[in-house]
């Protein structure tokens, strides 16, 4: 072989063994990249109290993983061990946010990486899901200690000192209006006469019917009110006018019907107790005139003695539904949260008062709420609203706006509260700051976009849009599927083909995939505030129809 082959064949050699290399290398970058320095001490200075916990939170290009060592009382060790965010932008906040939280030793007291706004929320968001979770609980370890609340908490909620009010009203709570506060604070007055702009109506001056746009409805809510009558949302100023016009009450309509539509009602309740639900509608009717307005947030009292915005709560059921983690919920979501939840009527006591079917934070997710629904407390059965012509004793989901924020997979409840987004901070003809009291979706308001959405979020109202989209599809699909299932029932209850045994595990099955739809249907964010939750339900209720569908079929065959 000439000289000149064996020279081509060696550089052939050198550029294989360097291409090698050069992937070798590249595949090195790639994985050392998607690993972040360890923040923290040697193994040697990590006590046994120490326990190690994991936590998970969706950055920009896909799931963010966080290892923290921590004890009751001190961080050890922090390192982002999984993440796909982009290299030279959302990676600065995996090599830099973690020694920052060590050196701080708190998840919530850093500042966002810049140009990492995403990634940095994601990485604090995968700690804090750490320091909450089973195992950080079973250590011992209180999140509020590193600043890992899941729950934005910036004020303290207040409870409502009836006896005081009693005073001050001579004897009896008096409602003080809007109007009675309008010179003392007239930006907030100005702002909340806006909401008599949110009409509902179309340009023809005609509500949405739901019955119209959902057409499974009548069959789904068969037998109860909303199957004859639901009409669209509209603001809080309309809401007196709405209940005491709709035909969905009647002869045997009590007050609780009132019970989130005026402060007139609310300040009987704090009164009288439970017994003021049970009164009859028609007979409280013409005292209800104030709508939803400054006493159903404040109890007559805006500011309290250090001059600071003093939210209580006068919807005294909200307190029980939350128990011990009343002081873990920022004010103003629970304030918030006294109208916009999922309640009942509790049956089981005089008057039959407001209800919230949960006592804590953990129990609010659906699938506890569902449990406690299924418990058979209620003469021997699940709690029902009503029962419909398939046999179906159904649950009908309220609004679970506070329950869906406030649950697990919120993107936003650690660093926002309801009052952030719907009450945005805004200046007055003078350039004085104050909350808005015009209630309106942040995708209306290009003020608050602008000043803080858009930190995140590129274009805010397009990616709503396209959760809204999403969600509004499946939840179409899966209500007919469900009213389906229903025309079923009703088809073969009394031809003899299914026992009496079978038809109930059908039920059992539609009741709860029912639950699951309305809890996303009534929700009024359409999976704006919870796409993980919204989604999980949603799944669930289709799977749940799914099987009912199914046992029809497998019951047959089984037969001989």
């Amino acid at each position: 072989m000439d000289k000149k082959k064996k020279r081509q064949q060696r550089l052939d050699r050198i550029g294989i063994a360097c291409g090698i290399l050069l992937v070798v290398l590249a595949i090195f970058s790639i994985v050392s990249g998607n690993k972040a320095p360890v923040a923290g001490v040697k193994d040697s200075e990590i006590p046994e109290s120490a326990v190690t916990l994991t936590g998970t939170a969706d950055g920009r290009n896909g799931p963010v993983t966080v290892e923290v060592v921590a004890d009751a009382e001190k961080i050890y060790r922090i390192a982002v061990t999984d993440h796909q965010e982009t290299e030279g932008i959302g990676s600065e906040a995996v090599k830099n946010l973690p020694a920052a939280m060590f050196q701080a030793q708190n998840v919530a007291e850093v500042d966002a990486v810049s140009g990492a706004t995403i990634s940095s929320a994601a990485i604090q968001e995968a700690m804090t899901n750490a320091f909450t979770s089973l195992e950080a609980k079973e250590a011992a370890i209180d999140p509020k200690t590193f600043g890992a609340n899941p729950i934005k908490v910036e004020l303290a909620a207040q409870k409502p000192d009836v006896e005081a009010l009693k005073q001050e009203g001579g004897g009896h709570i008096k409602v003080l209006t809007s109007a009675d506060w309008a010179e003392t604070y007239p930006n907030q007055y100005r702002t909340w006469k806006q909401n008599e702009e949110n009409t509902g109506m179309d340009e023809n001056g005609v509500l949405e019917d739901y019955l119209v746009e959902y057409p499974m409805l009548s069959t789904l809510y068969d037998t109860y009110g909303f199957s004859w009558d639901y009409k669209g949302a509209r603001g809080h100023m309309f809401d007196i006018e709405d209940v005491t016009s709709t035909e969905r009450v009647g002869g045997k309509t009590m007050s609780s019907c009132f019970t989130c539509k005026t402060p007139n009602m609310t300040a009987m309740a704090l009164e009288e107790g439970d017994a003021a639900y049970g009164k009859p509608f028609a007979e409280v009717k013409d005292m209800m005139v104030e709508p939803i307005s400054c006493f159903n947030c404040h109890a007559n009292n805006p500011l309290n003695d250090q001059n600071e915005v003093n939210l209580v709560m006068t919807h005294t059921y909200l307190i029980d539904g939350v128990g011990e983690d009343f002081d873990s919920i920022d004010a103003a979501n629970l304030s918030c949260g006294q109208c916009h939840n999922e309640y009942y009527f509790e049956s089981r006591k005089e008057g039959k008062p407001t209800t919230l079917p949960h006592d804590s934070l953990e129990s609010m997710h659906p699938d506890a709420i569902l449990a406690y629904y299924n418990e058979p407390n209620w003469d021997g059965q699940g709690f029902a609203d009503y029962t419909t012509t398939s046999g179906v004793r159904e649950i009908k989901v309220q609004h679970p706006e506070m329950e869906t924020f406030l649950s697990e997979g919120s993107p936003h409840r650690n660093k926002y509260s309801c009052a952030d987004c719907h009450m945005g901070q805004t200046r007055d003809e003078n350039g004085k700051t104050f909350s808005s009291h015009y209630l309106i979706s942040p995708l209306d308001n290009p003020e608050l976009i602008e000043a803080e959405c858009s930190k995140c979020h590129a274009d805010l109202v397009k990616e709503v849009r396209e959760v809204q989209a999403q969600v509004e599809n499946r939840t179409y699909s899966i209500g007919y599927e469900l009213m389906f299932l229903h025309q079923r029932l009703i088809e073969v209850q009394d031809t003899g083909e299914y026992t009496e045994e079978e038809l109930a595990a059908i039920r059992a099955l539609a009741r709860d995939a029912q639950f699951y739809w309305d809890f996303v249907f009534v929700e009024n964010a359409e999976g704006a505030h919870n796409p993980k939750l919204t989604n999980y339900c949603l799944d669930q209720a289709e799977d749940l129809c799914n099987q009912a569908m199914a046992m029809f079929h497998q019951i047959v065959k089984t037969k001989p």
